[in-house]
């Protein structure tokens, strides 16, 4: 690493809201990195700089966050570049994709989001291990066949969702209202299926 690097990173809220998340088991374990994270309320000796506020769970070494999925490993695991942390890392926040989940069942009903991610969506995403597992399936999955296989979703209702995304991608809110989404709500949720979209998901 260059020491004519600037050092005057802030820790980004997106990293910040990815080590609040509680891993599943099939997961990155963002936990290990919460784990080693300095306590707010109590200090430790062993905490990382504020300037370098990443801690490499395996061997402890404290890195800046410009040195994060930069293409080249600072932790001796390699683990600041492992590929779901850096994919999670563009998207949006965990828990605002589960929020928004959320709100979508909370306003059309339990069986709503069948719409979009096909008959294992019932039962507020239930089959598909909840609302949770599908926020970080939607983080981590690189592209949406990485998101289809990490649910095991059939290929017609992943076929599905690609057409929404793509409608999306398009400009075509026709598909959204389709679906049923209230006209209140098609700019939020245009937004975020965007978001998604601009990091790469339908590559």
């Amino acid at each position: 690493m260059s020491s004519s690097m600037p050092k005057t990173m802030i820790w980004p809220t997106f990293i910040i809201s990815l080590l609040l998340l509680h891993a599943t088991a099939n997961a990155i374990d963002l936990s290990r990195l919460y784990g080693h994270m300095a306590n707010p309320i109590q200090k430790r000796s062993d905490a990382c700089h504020p300037y370098e506020p990443f801690k490499c769970p395996g061997d402890g070494n404290c890195i800046s966050i410009q040195y994060l999925c930069d293409g080249a490993p600072d932790c001796s695991d390699g683990y600041d570049e492992d590929m779901r942390l850096c994919t999670a890392a563009k998207r949006p926040p965990v828990e605002e994709t589960a929020s928004f989940l959320q709100s979508l069942i909370a306003s059309h009903g339990p069986n709503y989001l069948e719409k979009l991610f096909g008959s294992k969506a019932r039962d507020a995403l239930s089959p598909l291990g909840g609302v949770e597992k599908v926020a970080i399936a939607l983080s981590e999955s690189q592209t949406i066949e990485d998101f289809g296989a990490a649910l095991h979703l059939m290929r017609s209702d992943l076929e599905h969702l690609r057409s929404v995304f793509m409608a999306v991608e398009n400009g075509d809110l026709g598909m959204l209202k389709s679906l049923g989404i209230k006209d209140s709500e098609l700019g939020d949720v245009k937004f975020f299926l965007e978001k998604l979209v601009n990091t790469g998901f339908l590559d």
